[in-house]
C-alpha cells in the first residue's frame, strides 16, 4: 500500500510539472528558429575565413545578441545547457523520480505475493 502511494504521489508530482511547463512555456514569446537564409553555403563552403556571420537569425539571433543580460552566462553554450534547458532537465528528474517509484511498487507487489504464497503452503 505504501509503494502505491509512492507512485501516486510522484503520478501528480510530474503531473505538476507538466503543466507548470506548458503554462510557462505558452506564455512566452519565442522568435523563430535559425533557418539559415542569411547565409550562403557556398560562399561558406570556398572561402569560410571571409564569410560574413556577423548577423545571425532566429533564435541564433537571441542568444547571441541577448546572452549575458538574459543569463548572465558569458559562454554562449553554457548558457543555452545550464539555462534555456533547465525546464527540459526537470522534466527528465521527473520521469525518472516517476521510473524508479514504478519500479519499487511492480517488485514489491512480486515480493508480497510470494510471501503470501510461501505462508500459505507452510500452514497445509
Amino acid at each position: 500500500m505504501k509503494g502505491v502511494r509512492i507512485a501516486a504521489v510522484s503520478a501528480v508530482c510530474v503531473l505538476a510539472a507538466v503543466w507548470l511547463c506548458v503554462a510557462v512555456y505558452s506564455s512566452l514569446t519565442l522568435p523563430p528558429t535559425y533557418d539559415g537564409s542569411s547565409v550562403n553555403v557556398l560562399d561558406l563552403y570556398r572561402d569560410p575565413e571571409n564569410t560574413d556571420l556577423s548577423d545571425p537569425d532566429g533564435a541564433a539571433a537571441v542568444i547571441v545578441q541577448e546572452n549575458l543580460s538574459r543569463t548572465g552566462a558569458a559562454n554562449n553554450v553554457a548558457s543555452v545547457v545550464f539555462d534555456f534547458r533547465g525546464f527540459d532537465t526537470l522534466g527528465e528528474s521527473f520521469i525518472l523520480l516517476t521510473a524508479i517509484a514504478g519500479t519499487y511498487v511492480i517488485l514489491s507487489r512480486k515480493k508480497k505475493k510470494d510471501e503470501k504464497k510461501e505462508d500459505a503452503s507452510d500452514e497445509v
